[in-house]
């Protein structure tokens, strides 16, 4: 019994752990949380980060129903996603690009006032859903760190801890690039911190689409 529980310790830490790594290591959801904190305000990234834990939220309970199974046996289905999702960042690109030339002073962060919080929550939510390398990640986190033996309320457990984690991490994100002297930079150098984040979502999604394309040849 005392095995069975350190067992069970041990997957939960490794899993948290993993989270982590995962949260640090820069990518589409982490510059989504950056983009929308800098340009928005500290509530816009915080709805960013939430619609990003849903999305993870989502992605563990698909993990832990097997669902990504069918991404091994549809590679068709993992390609239409890669491609959405490219598409999608791509979008983000671009639209972060045209709205650099519309910027001046805090004339940016007075117009990002009227957006809505929604649109925010909404954009996490579809990067992270759109994003193949969460169902990859958690369903190899799923795999590799949960026991064989292991009950509905553990699966739930990890589940929550999962979506948990993501709400704080992402928070954490988000506050980081909404403090002050964050603000300040931004509102210095907008246009060119606008520009930039495009860039990266468009190289992103570009790469994502030729990476897809390719393997499908």
């Amino acid at each position: 019994m005392w095995r069975y529980w350190m067992e069970l310790v041990f997957s939960l830490g490794t899993i948290v752990l993993v989270n982590v790594l995962a949260w640090i290591t820069p990518g589409p959801n982490m510059f989504a949380v950056m983009a929308a904190s800098l340009t928005h305000g500290r509530q816009h990234g915080l709805a960013t980060g939430l619609g990003l834990a849903c999305g993870a939220l989502l992605w563990s309970v698909f993990a832990v129903l097997g669902v990504a199974i069918l991404f091994d046996l549809l590679p068709r289905a993992v390609v239409a996603l890669k491609l959405a999702g490219a598409a999608y960042l791509v979008w983000l690109g671009i639209k972060s690009i045209r709205s650099a030339k519309n910027q001046s002073g805090d004339i940016g962060m007075a117009r990002a006032s009227d957006l809505a919080l929604t649109r925010s929550f909404r954009t996490g939510l579809i990067v992270s859903m759109t994003n193949p390398k969460a169902a990859l990640f958690f369903g190899s986190v799923m795999a590799a760190f949960i026991p064989a033996t292991a009950t509905a309320w553990f699966l739930s457990l990890v589940v929550a801890i999962c979506g948990l984690l993501a709400v704080v991490l992402h928070s954490i994100t988000a506050t980081l690039f909404s403090t002050r002297l964050a603000m300040r930079f931004f509102a210095r150098f907008q246009k060119a911190i606008s520009c930039t984040f495009g860039a990266i979502f468009v190289t992103m999604g570009g790469s994502i689409a030729y990476a897809a394309l390719r393997r499908t040849q």
